[in-house]
């Protein structure tokens, strides 16, 4: 990877029953989203993903406006971000190989197979798998585009400590060839662990602070 593009968010939506402000600019490294449960984490990955639209302000990325509210709105799929939702929202009758080779060549489908320790459940659908197995393929399928913006939504919730570690490796390798990642936690030890500035929510407000 080569240069990072500069993220710079400032941006409010409005969706029933919660009004959302977020405003950071971020150019490398892992930004933690950190905050309670239902303080508007996951909705700001979904409008910086592009799944939600912005009711006002802008989201740019390096020299891409990809939402600016009235004019301009990147759809999902063009944006080149690597996303790994909450749940996962994997395939229910793919395998885990074939979750990663819909996207990518079959060597480098295997190569993140091993990176994140699947390389025995490849042909094993998401029904046969872990709670932890889902949300490392989930992981894998996000890195598959070598993406320079990773939204991870509690992407390590259903791992234990062992390979949460593991996988804060992966994580923090993508992050230093050359890329900005957004993680969301309320884990505040996983927070400190791995971020390199944090956003802070509350009550729907999500913004730079310095510590947690």
């Amino acid at each position: 990877m080569s240069d990072v593009p500069r993220l710079v968010v400032d941006a409010r939506l409005h969706v029933p029953s919660f009004d959302l402000d977020l405003q950071f600019t971020a150019t490398r490294g892992i930004v933690v989203f950190f905050g309670p449960t239902a303080s508007g984490k996951t909705l700001a990955l979904r409008l910086i993903a592009g799944l939600e639209r912005a009711t006002s302000g802008f989201i740019r990325l390096g020299e891409q406006t990809l939402d600016d509210a009235a004019r301009t709105f990147a759809r999902a799929e063009t944006r080149g971000v690597g996303y790994a939702p909450q749940h996962g929202a994997l395939w229910p009758h793919r395998t885990a190989r074939e979750h990663l080779t819909a996207l990518t060549t079959l060597a480098r489908a295997s190569e993140l197979l091993a990176v994140v320790g699947l390389e025995r459940q490849a042909d094993r659908t998401p029904v046969h798998l872990s709670g932890g197995e889902r949300q490392r393929l989930s992981l894998a399928r996000a890195l598959t585009r070598s993406a320079k913006l990773l939204l991870l939504d509690e992407p390590f919730s259903a791992l234990h400590d062992d390979a949460r570690a593991a996988m804060g490796d992966v994580v923090r390798d993508h992050a230093k060839r050359g890329a900005t990642v957004l993680f969301v936690t309320h884990d505040r030890s996983e927070a400190t662990r791995l971020g390199d500035a944090f956003v802070v929510f509350r009550d729907g407000v999500g913004a730079v602070a310095d510590a947690i």
